[in-house]
Protein backbone atom coordinates (compact mmCIF):
# COMPACT_ATOMS: atom_id res chain seq x y z
CA UNK A 1 0.00 0.00 0.00
CA UNK A 2 2.88 2.38 0.79
CA UNK A 3 4.26 1.83 -2.73
CA UNK A 4 0.98 3.00 -4.27
CA UNK A 5 0.34 6.08 -2.13
CA UNK A 6 3.83 6.96 -0.91
CA UNK A 7 6.00 9.54 -2.62
CA UNK A 8 8.65 8.20 -5.00
CA UNK A 9 10.33 11.58 -5.45
CA UNK A 10 11.51 13.96 -2.75
CA UNK A 11 8.92 16.62 -1.87
CA UNK A 12 11.27 19.45 -2.92
CA UNK A 13 11.71 17.87 -6.36
CA UNK A 14 7.94 17.54 -6.89
CA UNK A 15 7.42 21.18 -5.88
CA UNK A 16 10.33 22.46 -7.98
CA UNK A 17 9.48 20.44 -11.09
CA UNK A 18 5.78 21.27 -10.89
CA UNK A 19 6.43 24.97 -10.36
CA UNK A 20 9.04 25.33 -13.12
CA UNK A 21 7.02 23.39 -15.69
CA UNK A 22 3.74 25.12 -14.82
CA UNK A 23 5.15 28.66 -14.95
CA UNK A 24 7.09 27.88 -18.16
CA UNK A 25 3.98 26.54 -19.87
CA UNK A 26 1.99 29.62 -18.74
CA UNK A 27 4.51 31.78 -20.58
CA UNK A 28 4.29 29.55 -23.66
CA UNK A 29 0.48 29.57 -23.61
CA UNK A 30 0.65 33.37 -23.65
CA UNK A 31 1.44 33.24 -27.38
CA UNK A 32 -1.81 31.42 -28.27
CA UNK A 33 -3.88 33.77 -30.41
CA UNK A 34 -6.98 34.90 -28.51
CA UNK A 35 -9.31 33.62 -31.18
CA UNK A 36 -8.13 30.05 -30.49
CA UNK A 37 -8.74 30.27 -26.76
CA UNK A 38 -12.42 31.18 -27.01
CA UNK A 39 -14.23 31.89 -23.75
CA UNK A 40 -11.80 30.05 -21.49
CA UNK A 41 -8.60 31.76 -20.37
CA UNK A 42 -5.22 30.32 -21.36
CA UNK A 43 -4.48 29.78 -17.67
CA UNK A 44 -7.65 27.68 -17.31
CA UNK A 45 -6.84 25.70 -20.45
CA UNK A 46 -3.38 24.95 -19.12
CA UNK A 47 -4.67 23.88 -15.72
CA UNK A 48 -7.19 21.48 -17.26
CA UNK A 49 -4.68 19.98 -19.69
CA UNK A 50 -2.00 19.47 -17.04
CA UNK A 51 -4.40 17.91 -14.54
CA UNK A 52 -5.79 15.65 -17.26
CA UNK A 53 -2.30 14.55 -18.28
CA UNK A 54 -1.29 13.79 -14.71
CA UNK A 55 -4.55 12.01 -13.98
CA UNK A 56 -3.96 9.85 -17.03
CA UNK A 57 -0.53 8.87 -15.70
CA UNK A 58 -2.11 7.88 -12.38
CA UNK A 59 -4.86 5.87 -14.04
CA UNK A 60 -2.46 4.06 -16.38
CA UNK A 61 -0.06 3.27 -13.55
CA UNK A 62 2.87 5.32 -14.80
CA UNK A 63 6.20 5.40 -13.02
CA UNK A 64 4.97 7.90 -10.39
CA UNK A 65 2.95 6.95 -7.34
CA UNK A 66 -0.60 8.13 -6.68
CA UNK A 67 0.84 10.30 -3.90
CA UNK A 68 3.16 12.02 -6.39
CA UNK A 69 0.30 12.64 -8.81
CA UNK A 70 -2.13 13.90 -6.16
CA UNK A 71 0.51 16.28 -4.80
CA UNK A 72 1.31 17.53 -8.30
CA UNK A 73 -2.39 18.10 -9.09
CA UNK A 74 -2.73 20.05 -5.86
CA UNK A 75 0.33 22.10 -6.80
CA UNK A 76 -1.06 22.91 -10.26
CA UNK A 77 -4.46 23.88 -8.85
CA UNK A 78 -2.71 26.01 -6.23
CA UNK A 79 -0.57 27.80 -8.82
CA UNK A 80 -3.66 28.37 -10.98
CA UNK A 81 -5.35 30.06 -8.03
CA UNK A 82 -2.26 32.13 -7.19
CA UNK A 83 -1.84 33.29 -10.80
CA UNK A 84 -5.53 34.27 -11.02
CA UNK A 85 -5.27 36.12 -7.70
CA UNK A 86 -2.11 37.98 -8.74
CA UNK A 87 -3.71 38.91 -12.10
CA UNK A 88 -6.74 40.27 -10.26
CA UNK A 89 -4.80 42.30 -7.70
CA UNK A 90 -1.96 43.57 -9.91
CA UNK A 91 -3.00 44.99 -13.31
CA UNK A 92 0.62 45.15 -14.50
CA UNK A 93 0.93 41.38 -14.05
CA UNK A 94 -2.44 40.88 -15.77
CA UNK A 95 -1.11 42.80 -18.77
CA UNK A 96 1.78 40.35 -19.03
CA UNK A 97 -0.47 37.29 -19.09
CA UNK A 98 -3.54 38.54 -20.94
CA UNK A 99 -3.81 40.38 -24.19
CA UNK A 100 -5.73 43.64 -24.22
CA UNK A 101 -8.51 44.16 -26.74
CA UNK A 102 -7.32 44.94 -30.25
CA UNK A 103 -9.31 47.09 -32.65
CA UNK A 104 -10.01 45.43 -36.02
CA UNK A 105 -12.28 48.09 -37.56
CA UNK A 106 -12.20 51.81 -36.85
CA UNK A 107 -14.73 54.18 -38.40
CA UNK A 108 -15.58 51.80 -41.22
CA UNK A 109 -11.97 50.93 -42.10
CA UNK A 110 -10.21 47.61 -41.57
CA UNK A 111 -7.06 47.70 -39.47
CA UNK A 112 -5.20 44.99 -41.33
CA UNK A 113 -2.10 45.08 -39.12
CA UNK A 114 -4.23 44.13 -36.11
CA UNK A 115 -6.16 41.55 -38.14
CA UNK A 116 -2.85 39.89 -39.09
CA UNK A 117 -1.68 39.94 -35.47
CA UNK A 118 -4.91 38.21 -34.37
CA UNK A 119 -5.01 35.97 -37.47
CA UNK A 120 -8.52 37.12 -38.37
CA UNK A 121 -9.41 37.09 -42.05
CA UNK A 122 -11.72 39.58 -43.69
CA UNK A 123 -14.16 36.72 -44.35
CA UNK A 124 -14.26 35.78 -40.66
CA UNK A 125 -14.80 39.40 -39.69
CA UNK A 126 -17.61 39.75 -42.23
CA UNK A 127 -19.26 36.62 -40.78
CA UNK A 128 -19.28 38.25 -37.34
CA UNK A 129 -20.72 41.45 -38.82
CA UNK A 130 -23.47 39.51 -40.61
CA UNK A 131 -24.41 37.84 -37.31
CA UNK A 132 -24.82 41.36 -35.93
CA UNK A 133 -27.05 42.30 -38.89
CA UNK A 134 -24.40 44.44 -40.57
CA UNK A 135 -23.61 43.93 -44.24
CA UNK A 136 -21.28 46.87 -44.87
CA UNK A 137 -17.96 47.49 -43.09
CA UNK A 138 -18.38 51.22 -43.73
CA UNK A 139 -21.30 51.27 -41.28
CA UNK A 140 -19.17 49.94 -38.38
CA UNK A 141 -17.88 52.45 -35.87
CA UNK A 142 -15.66 49.90 -34.14
CA UNK A 143 -14.97 46.18 -34.00
CA UNK A 144 -12.54 44.77 -31.46
CA UNK A 145 -11.03 41.39 -30.65
CA UNK A 146 -11.69 41.15 -26.92
CA UNK A 147 -9.39 39.46 -24.40
CA UNK A 148 -11.66 36.39 -24.39
CA UNK A 149 -11.30 35.86 -28.16
CA UNK A 150 -14.75 37.19 -29.09
CA UNK A 151 -15.22 40.03 -31.56
CA UNK A 152 -17.42 42.87 -30.33
CA UNK A 153 -19.01 45.29 -32.79
CA UNK A 154 -20.33 48.82 -32.42
CA UNK A 155 -22.37 49.93 -35.43
CA UNK A 156 -23.06 53.51 -36.39
CA UNK A 157 -20.20 54.93 -38.43
CA UNK A 158 -21.21 57.04 -41.36
CA UNK A 159 -20.24 55.43 -44.68
CA UNK A 160 -17.02 56.92 -46.04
Amino acid sequence: MAEIFGLTMPLWEILLRGTVVYLTVILLVRVIPKRNAGRISPNDILTLVVIGGMATDAILGGSSSVGDIVLMIGLVVGWGYVVDLVEYRFPAFRNLLRDPQRQLISNGRLIRRNMRAEMVTEEELMAVLRKEGIDDIASVQSACMEADGEISVIAGAEPA
